[in-house]
């Protein structure tokens, strides 16, 4: 039976914009002994791209834009879902005058930037300005909003799912809120990849994540694995926690020896 490994990346393997030597070397390790990794996360492919490749990180597949897009080892887009023509435009013009809150929109190629009120951050380092005229003439997988405070937060969530309730999917995400696609979420991605690329082959499916946009994903492994600052109800989803990638690897292949 082949193990499947499939990582968050945000404070998981990722910590300012780096993977730490020790990881990145297990996670080379589990490859070369013949099982597979993939990276599940809410960054865009662009985003994805930027922070692992120069990390020297290889993986086997992609589930990106929190489940609405797989790519493969190469960044090569296998499939990819869109929200529906208008409403990406009818997200970014409600929200975009919320104080405390900094819109974005992800099209399939780039991040780009309309409102600055939540402040920026590592987790979406790299985008660009867009206008809403400019938003007509793209196709948008995501609208994430960094909303740092608790209750400003959950006020968008209860918009969000007052106006675009069934159209849109909003998952949390640390102190971003990320809107996808109805039915895209990382358990979804994975489930996908297992019935499309992965299917017919018998895997052992591990899950490593440390927030609450990995619930799904967790629920979908044979063994799941929450990080020690992960909020209480994520490790109680897990069957136990690891301290870094790094320690859950040498464990799985240690065990194999």
């Amino acid at each position: 039976m082949t193990r499947l490994l499939v990582t968050d990346l945000d404070a998981t393997i990722v910590f300012d914009r780096q993977v730490g030597a020790a990881d990145r070397a297990a996670m080379e390790r589990w490859r070369q002994a013949g099982n597979l990794l993939v990276v599940d996360t809410g960054k865009s492919v662009v985003a994805t791209r930027d922070v692992l490749e120069p990390c020297g990180v290889d993986f086997d597949y992609g589930v990106v834009f929190t489940g609405a897009v797989l790519v493969d080892g190469g960044y090569q887009v296998l499939s990819a879902r869109f929200i529906p023509d208008g409403v990406a435009h009818e997200v970014v013009s409600t929200f975009m005058e919320w104080p405390g809150v900094t819109v974005f929109a992800t099209t399939i190629k780039a991040d780009h930037i309309l409102a600055q009120g939540g402040g920026t951050s590592s987790v979406l380092p790299v985008y660009s300005p867009m206008t809403l005229q400019e938003m007509a003439a793209h196709q948008f997988i995501g609208v994430p909003m960094r909303v740092p405070d608790d209750a400003r937060r959950e006020a968008v969530r209860t918009e969000v799912a007052r106006r675009w309730g069934g159209i849109l999917e909003c998952h949390r995400n640390q102190d971003f809120l990320d809107l996808v696609p109805a039915g895209s979420s990382k358990g979804s991605g994975l489930r996908q990849l297992l019935s499309g690329p992965l299917a017919g082959q018998e895997l052992e499916v591990w899950t490593v994540g440390d927030s609450w946009n990995d619930l799904d994903m967790h629920a979908q492994a044979d063994h799941a694995v929450a990080l020690p600052w992960s909020p209480p109800e994520v490790v109680r989803a897990c069957e136990r926690t690891a301290t870094s990638m790094a320690e859950l690897i040498d464990s799985l292949l240690e065990g194999e020896s």
